[in-house]
């Protein structure tokens, strides 16, 4: 009798252990992993091939709301833009809301000075002198050359860009172009400004005393007209983005205001940031020429 009851225990005992070994594993999709493709910020299933991707999903809904608000808010300011373009003349300071008003704002921060309202083109308030257009000389691909005429490129903001975008990407130093493409001011970022090419540069020339007439009101630097003197002439070249060939650029300078207003240019090597020049002239005085060059940047508003 003892042996039957034992042997009826060890039955039961070996039913219950088999019971407890045959416990149903669950299944991925009911603890939630309802995709069979991963996904980024998702959570794997560990015991199988599935994804839990609700974080990700609303992850996802919330960049996408973010980057519409940021569209939304981008084209407001924008309109607002507009709304104040309209308003603007030549010779307007240009403030870092990108409003325009030809007196001094307290309340808001200067940045530049109207010069083209056709294309809403404003010239910086700072320069960088004594600097070279590019330390050794090369060619750009993408970079239109100007050979014989350079009256006709206006396009300050796409040749900056494309020579900015070689020299770093080929190693090569081009501290004028990076000067004004690395420029920035309140309400504005770097790439935001240019060199400007050389009929923008005219068209600041063209305005020299309307311009200098307001930089004076906020004590900023004014754009330099050339010196002369009976023995010493000193000419201040302002760089453009316009190239002449692989060694030459443009530049205008105000060299003896004449009554049409219009710049001198000449086409200047890429590599000067400095130079002087001497001579005797015929009436047996000593000349001597002192060139500066200079990088003023431009603001498409």
């Amino acid at each position: 009798m003892r042996k039957i009851l034992l042997m009826s225990s060890a039955l039961a005992l070996s039913s219950g252990m088999a019971e407890a070994a045959c416990i149903q594993t669950p299944t991925c999709g009911a603890m939630g992993y309802n995709s069979t493709v991963a996904c980024e910020g998702g959570i794997k299933c560990p015991f199988g091939n599935a994804w839990n991707c609700t974080a990700a999903d609303k992850f996802t809904e919330l960049t996408n709301k973010i980057t519409e608000l940021e569209t939304t808010i981008k084209k407001v300011q924008q309109g607002s833009n507009n709304e104040n373009k309209v308003n603007c003349k030549v010779g307007d300071i240009l403030y870092d809301d990108f409003s325009c008003n030809e007196n001094v704002v307290y309340t808001k921060e200067p940045i530049g000075v109207v010069f083209d309202v056709t294309n809403y083109l404003a010239v910086s308030l700072e320069e960088k002198r004594d600097i070279a257009w590019s330390t050794t000389t090369f060619d750009i691909p993408g970079l239109d050359l100007h050979p014989y005429d350079a009256r006709y490129d206006g396009w300050g903001k796409k040749n900056t860009r494309v020579i900015y975008e070689y020299c770093k990407a080929n190693g090569k130093s081009c501290p004028a172009v990076e000067y004004a493409y690395e420029y920035k001011t309140a309400g504005t970022s770097a790439g935001d400004w240019h060199l400007p090419s050389f009929v923008e540069l005219g068209e600041i020339f063209k305005y020299y005393d309307e311009i200098n007439s307001t930089i004076s009101k906020i004590n900023k630097d004014q754009i330099v007209g050339s010196i002369m003197e009976h023995t010493r002439q000193y000419v201040y070249f302002y760089w453009t983005s316009t190239a002449n060939s692989k060694e030459n650029v443009y530049t205008r300078y105000d060299y003896a205001k004449s009554s049409s207003r219009e710049a001198d240019s000449s086409s200047e090597k890429k590599t000067d940031s400095y130079r002087t020049r001497s001579y005797t002239d015929s009436y047996g005085d000593y000349i001597t020429y002192y060139y500066y060059y200079i990088a003023r940047p431009v603001l498409a508003f």
